[in-house]
């Protein structure tokens, strides 16, 4: 009926499938995807494409400070990302950033209320293994990106339930990593931070009141050297599409 068919049945794919072209990569075309008014163009599309497969931990600082400008282009970053509005009291986002040199009298004080604190929680016995594992080398002053890094930021966000701030902050941080990444400088996370909310010396080293708002952290600065390339996984090899 519609004079559809095959000159062989066969299962072998090589055999049937050898009149067809060999398929092959191909850049993108105008045309493939619906114009939206606003969109960006594809060289945009292709810039952001690259600085997100770029970014990476890089916890190994050389001696040179970004100049402040970057910082505070890598912090207008942050302050873009979204957050939860519907959490926030009055819906007002209340979103603040502590930046802290090295060298500086604050990150001095803030490394020590951070080792006392691990100190603290060693102490009481009740930690997982592996939790204990990693705020012992803390408690014993070797705090990675605390003293480590020309920056140590804290960001910090009020709202009323501090899993949803932790979220929040996460878009935050991300926004900084990639701008960190397109500004051809290194980052990685001070994962510490996020349990120094309630520690009363911290927060008065940051001017915050205690237990209101969710804090996390991350150290900024010049990589060492080139990272390592890394390999991304095939989207379309963890990606399944439901009916």
């Amino acid at each position: 009926r519609y004079r559809v068919g095959v000159e062989k049945e066969t299962s072998d794919a090589e055999l049937a499938y050898a009149r067809f072209p060999t398929s092959e990569p191909t850049r993108y075309r105008d045309g493939w995807l619906p114009r939206v008014e606003g969109s960006f163009s594809q060289e945009s599309v292709t810039a952001i494409t690259q600085v997100i497969a770029a970014r990476r931990s890089i916890r190994d600082f050389g001696e040179e400070a970004p100049a402040r400008e970057a910082l505070e282009q890598i912090l207008a970053a942050g302050l873009a990302a979204p957050y939860a509005a519907a959490m926030a009291p009055g819906a007002a986002l209340d979103r603040r950033f502590l930046v802290l040199p090295l060298g500086s009298a604050a990150l001095t004080a803030a490394a020590a209320a951070i080792q006392a604190h691990a100190g603290a929680a060693l102490a009481t016995g009740e930690l997982p293994t592996l939790l204990r594992a990693r705020l012992e080398p803390v408690a014993q002053g070797r705090i990675l990106g605390v003293g480590t890094a020309p920056y140590y930021v804290v960001v910090a966000e009020r709202g009323t339930t501090m899993p949803v701030q932790q979220q929040s902050l996460a878009h935050v941080l991300e926004n900084m990593w990639l701008m960190v990444t397109a500004l051809g400088l290194g980052m990685h996370l001070v994962s510490v931070t996020t349990t120094m909310a309630d520690d009363s010396a911290f927060c008065r080293i940051l001017g915050l009141p205690v237990g209101e708002y969710a804090l996390n952290g991350c150290a900024i600065g010049v990589p060492a050297q080139a990272p390592d390339p890394r390999s991304l996984s095939d989207v379309g090899s963890v990606t399944t599409w439901l009916d």
